[in-house]
């Protein structure tokens, strides 16, 4: 028969388990008899003695004090005394009462119960006997008759302190009995709570030496053993005849995972270098600049790392046509490998294609197997390398195939792991958008050169129309000024409408030129702008000068409300005037005959805002997304004919963002236009810098208008056409 330290770890545990069932059960019973006599005695003392006894002390006191005012009562003739003996009797009564209630508990055993109700009805009949005597008429009034009255209650007061101090002290007795094995249990409970302790100890110390031998040793050796391992020594085996059964099982499965182990260390060692390969190539590819460079040292370190004799990789050319280049590496002692004969050169692609298409790779551990070497192509390619074992993967990205990569041994045949193969293919991936990655490189910078010189075609083209267009319009308005004065003769009426259609044509093909001039100037090198320190009033000022005429003439009203002198901001001013007499021609321009054109400026924050607002005919909501767009109009000024080009606002948006400002509006169509611009006080000044060339789409932003109003150019109307 096994000893216990051999046996299974459950069976050690039922054996303390039972050993501590038969323990427990005996001290807990004791000790939960030795808490219900202490539960009952306290009950006793609390519910039944100690009430009692207060009870029996407050009915003596009141039968001495009831004594002492009677006695007074019969040495003189107070009536307050006697008034007292009269509410005694009934405290009395009231004592009684309560002393036979708690006497009458349950808690009591039914014969002292007995017992102190008789002694209690006892004491109620002499006190009731004393009040008796004490109420008699009296016989006389001499002294003989009162020192027999007293001597009467005396003697009756006598009688009931002998019953009541039995009583109490058969109370007292039992009381402190009481409170004695109350107290005695505490000691018995803590003896029973000791007795268990020990016991509980000398169980956890068999216990202790039984798992000791059976689990704590056996699992110290095993864990030594372990560590041995995590040390190196990878031979480490575990001792699986001592301890318990599972203990032994556990070292016999040990040993197992050992012997298992030692299989697959180098296979992880081999995984983790394939790993390291795979980053390897990823770092090169992507730090490549030159295809061919990076193409050999990818085929050299797979080669190396890979334990291959040679690395083959066709790349194929535009359309898969054909092999475009063969880039190959090999062992020192192996010739390098002349091209491949056509037939199987033709072939690259079509074997790009089949592995793409099925997602799959070539694997060939013994080309000179017989059921291997039945296959033409297999066979025809071992007989242009030399290969003996073949890996082989596509090169592609997506749909489109670069090219194939293959590594080989040529001495021996060899079993290609699926992690080899799995890294071969990562690094084929990593090829793949190399190559594709360069050559797509290569096709952006001949597309950005071309785009490049076109953009310069088209900047040179428009700065060459607009200063031809100048030219003859130039000597167009001098001409045309020659014959509105009359330098020529005299002109009929008709004749000078004609004219005055001929000038304001003139004066809105000049602002189309300048504003053209702006937007190329503005997308060839950005405008410079000569910020100063600008009081906000005199721009608004100024502006309101030359817009005057312009609103007139139109028979719109225009209002600027007050501006802070305070105001000042860090700017171009000739630039803010110009976008300002743009927003401002804008609003006289949309807005009917009778309405009305306001100017408001406010300060919010550390920002001024400038608004211009009118009650022209308002933007249509389809048409707000695009109101920045070059030569855009809104659909309500075309149908109504308004003039224009289109190209104002662009040329606002680039001023005011060039000055680190932004412009918003709000419209509603029939009701009116809102345009606000907003830019830094001079607090936060904005840098000087170049503006950027206007958005074709951006945020919402202004109407479609040209900074030219309707009529004859004027002085100030040809201002506001110059930068």
């Amino acid at each position: 028969m096994s000893r216990p330290a051999q046996w299974s770890v459950s069976a050690q545990l039922r054996l303390l388990v039972i050993t501590m069932l038969c323990i427990v059960p005996v001290v807990a019973g004791a000790a939960l008899l030795t808490v219900r006599s202490n539960s009952l005695d306290t009950a006793r003392s609390s519910q039944a003695l100690s009430p009692a006894i207060d009870a029996t002390n407050a009915v003596r006191q009141t039968m001495t004090d009831a004594n002492t005012a009677w006695i007074r009562q019969v040495a003189g003739t107070s009536n307050d005394e006697a008034a007292e003996v009269r509410a005694a009797l009934t405290t009395i009564e009231q004592l009684v009462d309560r002393q036979q209630a708690a006497l009458s508990r349950d808690v009591l055993p039914r014969s002292d119960r007995t017992r102190y109700l008789q002694l209690s009805r006892d004491q109620e009949t002499a006190a009731q006997a004393w009040f008796d005597w004490i109420d008699q008429p009296a016989t006389g009034t001499d002294a003989a008759a009162r020192t027999a009255l007293l001597a009467g209650a005396d003697q009756r007061f006598d009688a009931f302190r002998a019953v009541s101090a039995t009583l109490q002290s058969q109370l007292g007795d039992q009381r402190a009995q009481t409170r004695e094995r109350i107290a005695g249990a505490f000691n018995r409970l803590l003896a029973l709570m000791l007795l268990l302790t020990v016991l509980s100890v000398v169980g956890a110390y068999l216990m202790w030496r039984t798992i000791e031998g059976s689990l704590s040793r056996p699992i110290v050796r095993l864990r030594g053993v372990v560590g041995r391992q995590r040390a190196g020594d990878v031979l480490a085996m575990a001792d699986g005849r001592a301890g318990a059964a599972e203990i032994r099982a556990l070292a016999d499965d040990f040993n197992d995972l050992t012997t298992t182990n030692r299989a697959l260390l180098e296979e992880q060692a081999q995984v983790l270098r394939m790993h390291e390969l795979v980053l390897d190539v990823a770092q090169m590819v992507r730090s490549a600049e030159d295809i061919e460079e990076v193409l050999r040292l990818v085929c050299s370190h797979l080669g190396t790392e890979m334990r291959a004799d040679r690395v083959l990789l066709y790349t194929l050319g535009d359309g898969e046509g054909g092999v475009d280049e063969r880039v190959q590496w090999h062992r020192d002692d192996l010739p390098p490998l002349p091209p491949l004969p056509p037939s199987l050169a033709g072939s690259v692609p079509d074997v790009n294609r089949e592995l793409r298409r099925e997602g799959s790779v070539f694997v060939i551990r013994d080309l000179l197997d017989p059921e291997v070497a039945r296959d033409e192509r297999a066979a025809a390619f071992h007989r242009a390398t030399g290969a003996r074992s073949l890996v082989m993967v596509p090169v592609g990205v997506g749909e489109r195939g670069l090219g194939v990569l293959a590594l080989m041994t040529v001495d021996i045949y060899r079993r290609w792991r699926r992690f080899e193969i799995q890294a071969v293919q990562q690094c084929a991936g990593y090829l793949a958008q190399t190559i594709a990655q360069l050559r797509l490189n290569e096709m952006q910078l001949e597309q950005v050169r071309r785009l490049t010189e076109l953009d310069r075609q088209k900047t040179d083209f428009m700065a060459t129309v607009s200063h031809e267009l100048r030219t003859p319009l130039t000597s167009i308005s001098g001409y045309l000024e020659l014959l509105e004065d009359g330098d020529y003769g005299g002109l009929e009426p008709s004749q000078q409408s004609a004219l005055r259609v001929i000038g304001r044509n003139a004066s809105r093909l000049r602002g189309l030129i300048e504003d053209l001039l702006v937007l190329n100037k503005i997308e060839a090198s950005g405008l410079e702008s000569d910020p100063e320190d600008v009081l906000v009033s005199d721009v608004v000022r100024g502006v309101t000068e030359m817009l005057q005429p312009v609103a007139a003439r139109g028979s719109v009203r225009l209002v600027v409300d007050d501006v802070d002198p305070c105001l000042e901001v860090h700017v171009d001013r000739i630039q803010l005037e110009r976008a300002l007499i743009n927003l401002g021609s804008n609003a006289v321009k949309f807005t009917p005959a009778g309405g009305v054109a306001t100017i408001t400026t406010r300060a919010v924050g550390r920002e001024v805002q400038i608004s211009v607002a009118d009650t022209g005919i308002g933007i249509p909501a389809k048409d707000q997304a695009r109101l920045f767009d070059r030569f855009f109009r809104a659909s309500n000024a075309n149908a109504q004919a308004i003039p224009g080009t289109g190209l104002g606002l662009a040329i606002v948006r680039a001023i005011v963002e060039g000055h680190a400002g932004t412009l918003g509006f709000e419209s509603t169509e029939g009701v009116g236009t809102t345009m606000t611009i907003t830019l830094p006080l001079l607090g936060k000044p904005a840098p000087p810098r170049r503006m950027a060339p206007p958005a074709s789409v951006s945020a919402p932003a202004s109407v479609p208008v040209t900074a030219t109003p309707p009529g004859p150019a004027s002085g100030n109307e040809q201002q506001a056409s110059a930068v």
